[in-house]
């Protein structure tokens, strides 16, 4: 299990967005560390693939018609989720919000948004520790996370922590509904993974 690879030393949050705006790849900054993401770099966090992609498209199309006709919006690694607890700015594979706040109308930067209710993650060997460690801890700071959910495309297991629960974790096998308690929802196995061989 590898993690993501430290792209530049220490630098201001100032600093790292205006390298973001230039930048040809994207990047997560936390604490003054700058990571590479998922590109074609050689110190980039290769999370991606054909599975990785198959999933987060799955998820999302499974979550629109829950979201139908509701104020929650559905981002994915598009668009760029801040912190404002930690010094941190990341791409969530999915999240989804219920804050007015991270409307696009409302946000004067449209390329982020800071409220999310629920982070998916989709693992993958070299992003699997950092999701599971660093990353999870400053999502935890976010006052507006309820649920935080891992998705294995390989071992076919979603594990969800949730704020209510103190964020213990809860492992769902790819035979049972995942419960999203946060949106009122339930996500089938076969949204979730369809597609997968």
């Amino acid at each position: 299990m590898g993690t993501p690879q430290r792209a530049v030393a220490w630098i201001k949050p100032e600093e790292y967005l205006a390298l973001e705006e230039k930048a040809t790849t994207k990047h997560e900054y936390l604490d003054g560390v700058v990571y590479a993401w998922q590109g074609f770099m050689p110190d980039a966090m290769a999370g991606g693939g054909r599975a990785h992609n198959q999933v987060i498209q799955n998820l999302v199309v499974a979550l629109r018609p829950k979201l139908r006709g509701t104020p929650r919006r559905t981002y994915t690694a598009d668009i760029r989720l801040h912190v404002r607890q930690r010094q941190a700015y990341f791409y969530p594979d999915v999240a989804v919000t219920c804050s007015p706040s991270d409307s696009p109308a409302a946000q004067a930067d449209a390329s982020e948004f800071t409220e999310p209710t629920v982070i998916f993650e989709v693992l993958s060997d070299s992003t699997e520790a950092f999701d599971r460690g660093e990353k999870f801890e400053a999502y935890k700071q976010i006052p507006t996370l309820e649920e935080y959910l891992l998705v294995s495309p390989a071992g076919r297991r979603v594990e969800v922590f949730r704020r209510a629960q103190n964020w213990a974790r809860e492992t769902y096998a790819a035979t049972s509904p995942v419960r999203v308690d946060a949106l009122t929802t339930s996500l089938q196995p076969e949204e979730i993974f369809e597609g997968l061989v």
